[in-house]
């Protein structure tokens, strides 16, 4: 299995990762020969790539943090949510307890795991799809931190609501494909206190986990908002929040916005720790990073090409490569692994996108 960009997608390539559509459902499952059509479609809804089979490199075991069924469940719960209080009816508080339930006991089972894996989504989807990831990324890092059961849930629900105030800013504002204004950002900034609002109206929703959504923008050097608090007025969860938000936006392709890979977001991340960031959450995040995905593809600095097979706990930087073509550009035949934690002499040079 490996990741092929959209625009380099061919017919007879066999989908091995299940791709998914705005409402949450499959839109192509594993198995599915792509063709022409399904090509096209992908392209127009803005997926950026597809995990396909491939007999030559081999099967590559992959650990994602939660399972497909509980990614799928919480994204249409979170959907689900959004769209009942945009027509004025409320939510069903048991639906998002049940996704965040799933989430926590998923990660409970290991929460060792590297963050290796993020699910392919379309652009219309990235509200919902960014909501389930953030509430992964930050039970994951409260898990980290040794926060108890109750804490984990508080978290889980803030994180995965954080967003829900932007239901009501205008979609033009929230798709524009470039850089918001000073009139458009402003606009934005009220889904905070929005979200906050929203939440406190229910009141089976903990008041810590509603803080998130009013809270997590803040910034520890005081130029967040939407009170410009100092790092010891921001609320544990929304700190851990802040930090999952900010590595998941960096990290997802959106309209105005190419992703950038993981070991580029953990180094900026890690920069802005104490400045924008908690630095003991950054800290926790970077240390629970593959920065190099399984599946992904790197040159090495004797110029072979390989992919990512394995991640090196001790040492996240190096990981296992399975060669795939040598020095000269030709494909090598049969399989060769190289630990870059053992081979001292060899270093990554470029991540191939």
């Amino acid at each position: 299995m490996r990741f092929v960009p959209v625009n380099r997608l061919e017919p007879s390539m066999i989908v091995a990762r299940p791709i998914y559509g705005s409402d949450g459902r499959i839109l192509l499952n594993s198995g599915v020969e792509l063709v022409d059509s399904y090509i096209g479609r992908l392209k127009q809804l803005g997926i950026p790539g597809v995990y396909i089979q491939d007999e030559y490199i081999g099967e590559i075991e992959y650990h994602d943090v939660v399972s497909e069924k509980t990614r799928t469940r919480a994204f249409s719960g979170v959907k689900e949510t959004f769209e009942s209080i945009l027509v004025g009816k409320g939510f069903d508080v048991e639906v998002i307890n049940e996704s965040v339930r799933d989430i926590i006991d998923d990660i409970a089972s290991n929460p060792n795991v590297l963050i290796n894996l993020t699910d392919i989504r379309a652009y219309d989807a990235y509200t919902f799809g960014h909501s389930v990831n953030v509430c992964v990324l930050s039970v994951l890092l409260g898990f980290k931190m040794g926060l108890n059961e109750l804490e984990i849930r508080e978290l889980g629900i803030g994180s995965i609501l954080h967003d829900i105030g932007k239901i009501f800013v205008p979609e033009d504002i929230i798709k524009k494909p470039g850089p918001l204004t000073d009139q458009e950002m402003q606009e934005m900034k009220k889904h905070s206190l929005i979200g906050w609002e929203i939440l406190r109206e229910h009141p089976e929703i903990p008041v810590k986990s509603a803080r998130v959504a009013y809270q997590h923008h803040e910034r520890p050097n005081g130029t967040g908002y939407p009170h410009g608090l100092s790092l010891d007025k921001i609320s544990t969860y929304a700190r851990i929040v802040a930090v999952a938000d900010a590595y998941d936006a960096m990290t997802s392709e959106r309209l105005y916005q190419e992703a950038i890979m993981p070991f580029e977001a953990i180094q900026i991340i890690d920069r802005l720790g104490g400045v924008q960031f908690d630095p003991e959450v950054a800290n926790l995040l970077c240390e629970s990073v593959a920065p190099y995905p399984v599946g992904c593809q790197e040159r090495l600095s004797d110029n072979q090409i390989g992919m990512v097979v394995d991640v090196n706990q001790a040492d996240r930087f190096r990981p296992v490569i399975r060669v795939i073509y040598n020095p000269d550009g030709t494909q090598i035949d049969g399989f060769r692994e190289i630990d870059l934690a053992k081979e001292s002499i060899l270093s990554i040079v470029e991540v191939i996108k």
